[in-house]
């Protein structure tokens, strides 16, 4: 006689967890979910869903000064990379972080330069079909620490799938 998935499943014994058992695997599970590789934490949403296949025409300048180098910033694949960055000084694509505000996304970005030690700290705004932010440029010795401030802003060219 054969006994259908449902009948097996009726006649096994699963084991009864005590509440005393729940909180070890609640903090394995709250670990693992912090330490996400996703580049998920505090309301952010994954990094390739929110401005992945965007490529915005931008502008960046010293910060309180006129914007006046011409730049590609590129969101592709999880990646970030200032396209003017990338080619003059050896800035890599790096994995960027975003969380949504309101009616916009806000996007962070650690990008070391594969050439030196310095390392430019980027973070903007999107709104629609527009991008501004700001980043931070350091370059640190050992006798002393280098430390720039830029701004940028720019329009969408493109605006693929995620």
């Amino acid at each position: 006689m054969q006994h259908s998935p449902d009948h097996i499943l009726r006649h096994v014994a699963f084991p009864v967890i005590q509440p005393t058992q729940c909180l070890p695997l609640r903090l394995v599970l709250a670990l693992m979910l912090s330490v996400s590789p996703v580049g998920v934490a505090d309301n952010q949403m994954p990094v390739a869903t929110a401005l992945d296949g965007k490529i915005f025409e931008s502008q960046l300048g010293l910060k309180g000064e006129p914007l006046d180098v011409e730049d590609r910033l590129v969101f592709e694949d999880g990646q970030f990379v200032s396209e003017e960055c990338e080619r003059t000084c050896g800035y890599a694509k790096v994995e960027y972080w975003v969380r949504a505000q309101d009616d916009a996304i806000q996007m962070r970005a650690e990008v070391p330069c594969l050439h030196s030690g310095a390392v430019m700290y980027w973070r903007g705004t999107v709104r629609g079909d527009e991008i501004e932010g700001s980043f931070t440029w350091i370059n640190k010795r050992w006798y002393w620490t280098f430390e720039k401030e830029f701004w940028f802003k720019g329009k969408l060219v493109q605006a693929g799938e995620p």
